[in-house]
């Protein structure tokens, strides 16, 4: 296993257990995050990086994407600090940052099996 190193241009906010309101900064690094794991091609190669590390062309036959969507979503989770690269001769191997991405992952599938049917429209609150 590599030691993972920080991108230079991540900041990690402190992890709190509190229950007062969140600091604006701490709800712009959530909602930053949350978008950046937003989308279905970016959740499937975060969970395959999680079980082992790949270059991009393995990484476009396991998740069944272009290489070019592949590699714009790599570069968008490496610039947001979930994923780093090494180079192993002429490879370029990609593998996750954070050891909490299997088990936030788990929760949000978890989340939406769980989740509340949506109410009828005439129901809902209009704001």
């Amino acid at each position: 296993m590599h030691a993972v190193q920080e991108p230079p241009d991540v900041v990690f906010l402190p992890v709190r257990t509190t229950t007062a309101p969140f600091e604006d900064a701490e709800v712009g690094a959530m909602v930053a995050m949350l978008k950046t794991l937003g989308g279905p091609i970016r959740v499937r190669l975060l969970q395959t990086l999680a079980l082992q590390e790949l270059s991009v062309g393995e990484l476009t036959e396991r998740v069944g994407v272009h290489y070019a969507a592949v590699s714009q979503s790599l570069t968008r989770l490496r610039a947001a600090g979930l994923v780093t690269a090494r180079r192993s001769g002429n490879r370029l191997l990609y593998r996750t940052t954070n050891p909490h991405l299997p088990s936030l992952l788990a929760t949000v599938l978890h989340l939406a099996a769980h989740a509340a049917p949506p109410e009828p429209d005439n129901l809902r609150d209009h704001h």
